[in-house]
């Protein structure tokens, strides 16, 4: 009996040594590594959104310091970087936004890229679609000091999320396959843009912290979430 049950235990071993193998051998492969990254900046980013929503939706105190933070920044502001940030505040804008999708998809497909101008317009389309979906679901008020009235509701960002995940999705197209010093500027200028604009809707005061909170945490997934079906469909 104990001989059998070797006999059969046998191949199964080998079965299991060949699939151990083959799963190491692939956590090394550089495509796989980077599919990796970018599910937990995906499921990270997720899961930040909708710890800000649940916060939001329970009344913690994030609410109380959208509220005081509101008031400081309006008590500080400056007419000069309300001036300054008036205009810096486009870069996040629908219309912005759309142009920068077209230019880069129509790059993209000059390029022979294709399928990455489909991601790109897929992607552009999709979070705006999402994020007005949102917005409805939520309907917050804007800010009541804010230095521009919008008739349109607060929560979440849309320059906030659309810039985070159009940028991002941009940005990264643009470095993969490049030098790892290029991708490391692309990083920082998507980080140094993405928080600019963000801030621009708090001095402005038509977003609360948690509004631009949550459209950041939304861009941010739908990006990694865009660019790693590409990289899973390119595999």
């Amino acid at each position: 009996m104990t001989t059998l049950f070797a006999e059969v235990s046998r191949p199964t071993r080998r079965r299991a040594s060949r699939i151990a193998g083959t799963t190491w051998d692939r956590l090394h492969d550089p495509h796989v590594q980077l599919e990796v990254v970018l599910a937990l900046v995906f499921l990270g980013a997720l899961a930040a959104f909708g710890h800000i929503v649940e916060d939001y939706l329970t009344g913690d105190p994030i609410v109380r310091w959208d509220v005081e933070f509101s008031r400081w920044l309006h008590v500080h502001s400056s007419p000069t970087l309300v001036s300054l940030f008036s205009v810096v505040t486009w870069a996040g804008n629908a219309v912005v936004l759309a142009a920068a999708t077209l230019v880069g998809a129509a790059l993209l497909v000059r390029a022979g890229r294709r399928r990455d101008a489909y991601v790109v317009l897929g992607g552009a389309i999709g979070i705006e679609l999402l994020n007005a979906v949102l917005k409805l679901v939520f309907h917050r008020p804007r800010p009541e000091l804010a230095y521009v009235h919008l008739d349109t509701y607060s929560f979440p960002s849309g320059h906030a999320a659309g810039s985070a995940a159009i940028y991002g999705i941009l940005l990264y197209l643009f470095a993969r396959g490049r030098r790892p010093m290029i991708a490391v500027v692309c990083s920082v200028a998507y980080v140094v843009l993405v928080a600019t604009i963000c801030f621009s809707r708090l001095y402005l005061e038509v977003h609360y912290l948690s509004d631009v909170l949550a459209g950041a945490s939304l861009g941010l997934a739908w990006a990694a979430g865009c660019v790693l079906l590409r990289e899973l469909n390119t595999s």
